[in-house]
């Protein structure tokens, strides 16, 4: 079966951030910046990660409206870095990466929804992992032109502006993604019979009058402290099983961002390798990942979806404990080996984790269900980025990696308890 023509704007869309994905903590550490400073430009985008989770989680369930969501999540991100030559200082990047940040959990959250919305149930991690490697392949080739590009460009016109004509290219990329959604995507489950002008202003009306006027109240019912702790001891909803579902993500996100986002600097400063070898790491990892969704599909169906994920943080803890004893004299050989492994583990714990979160979700909940697990990793990735770029800083690189593997083996218990199977 042909994959729907709406995967090739995500392609080039995910071309675009994987560009960007190395591209931001070089610049920002050619800016001057410290592994704390990244981790904490990693810390905002995620911060704004959370957010835009909850928002666009519940904005989808109560539209069937996507192609418009699609195409304002590629127009926001071409716009910020198309914006990055103007930006010579630290302070701007910060609000850079959160505008991205939530201009594509926009897109992000609406690319699930369009394959449970277009598939059937017995297709969804099939489905999902097809669309992985397109979005996989995507981000490869915009790492490989990340490398490409700094590598030459940057003999020519030195680093800084080798980086701020990437980020002219990364902007270009992403509105052309969003060219290619506005022409491929479609809303399904639109009803068939168009409503007529009036119904359609009084109901666009009462929409928007309604969310100005209850919107502080709806937030603070969402946030009070009994829904708060009603919703972690699972007595929701959702129920208990996905709650340590979402329990395990959260330390599992800690853990890799302890490790990932402090780790251009530690390349770049520690081993002393170019941006352009910064960038082949990435497109190691992610060249890899996309071979990897399709031994993860099969892994899920025949092993089941919390054994792969377990395999992915065992091969995580193996992998961060790599990385701290990686040395100059070693770094060579081993660091592509340990970046390949970093992409089947991936593959292995993005599709089982989010098979798992799709099918424990209630009906008609599923969109805040993910949109919960996307903020559950924000925040994950908020606190590692934070911690890891502050002990990279004030202790050594090899303990933040040392801690990010602690995390993945305490992690791996509470991802395999099992109330009830995932159908």
């Amino acid at each position: 079966m042909r994959a729907p023509r709406w995967y090739w704007a995500y392609v080039l869309g995910n071309a675009a951030m994987g560009a960007a994905s190395a591209l931001l903590p070089l610049y920002a550490y050619h800016l001057g910046a410290k592994a704390g400073s990244v981790g904490t430009l990693a810390a905002v985008g995620s911060v704004m990660n959370v957010v835009a989770s909850l928002v666009w989680g519940r904005v989808l369930d109560a539209t069937p409206r996507r192609r418009v969501f699609v195409a304002l999540s590629f127009f926001g991100v071409g716009i910020a870095y198309l914006a990055l030559p103007l930006i010579l200082q630290m302070r701007p990047l910060y609000l850079v990466n959160a505008w991205v940040a939530l201009a594509w959990m926009a897109g992000s959250s609406v690319s699930i929804l369009l394959i449970l919305g277009g598939f059937p149930k017995e297709r969804w991690e099939e489905e999902i992992a097809r669309f992985n490697v397109y979005c996989g392949v995507g981000w490869t080739l915009g790492l490989a032109l990340g490398a490409g590009w700094t590598a030459g460009l940057v003999r020519w016109l030195g680093e800084g502006w080798g980086l701020r004509s990437l980020g002219l290219v990364v902007g270009a990329l992403s509105l052309g993604g969003m060219a290619v959604a506005v022409r491929t995507v479609r809303d399904p489950g639109v009803r068939v019979e168009a409503p007529s002008f009036r119904d359609l202003a009084l109901a666009v009306g009462n929409f928007l009058y309604e969310r100005f006027r209850y919107g502080p109240v709806q937030l603070y019912d969402a946030l009070r402290p009994s829904a708060l702790v009603r919703f972690l001891q699972g007595r929701t909803a959702f129920g208990p099983d996905l709650v340590l579902v979402y329990y395990a993500a959260f330390l599992a996100f800690v853990g890799f961002s302890m490790v990932f986002a402090p780790f251009p600097v530690f390349v770049r400063e520690k081993l002393r390798w170019p941006s352009e070898l910064v960038f082949a790491l990435y497109v190691a990892h992610h060249g890899v990942s996309v071979v990897a969704f399709g031994w993860a599909r099969r892994a899920v169906g025949r092993w089941g979806h919390r054994p792969a994920a377990a395999l992915a943080l065992l091969g995580r803890t193996g992998m961060f404990v790599g990385f701290a004893l990686t040395t100059p004299g070693v770094a060579r050989w081993l660091l592509p080996a340990l970046w390949g492994l970093a992409g089947a583990t991936w593959a292995f714990f993005q599709l089982s984790v989010t098979a798992i979160v799709s099918r424990l979700s209630p009906p008609g909940l599923q969109g805040q269900g993910l949109g919960i697990y996307n903020a559950v990793a924000g925040l994950g990735n908020v606190l590692g980025a934070l911690a890891g770029g502050f002990v990279a800083d004030f202790i050594g690189f090899p303990a933040a990696f040392l801690l990010g593997a602690m995390l993945m083996a305490v992690t791996l218990p509470i991802l395999l308890v099992e109330g009830r199977p995932v159908p």
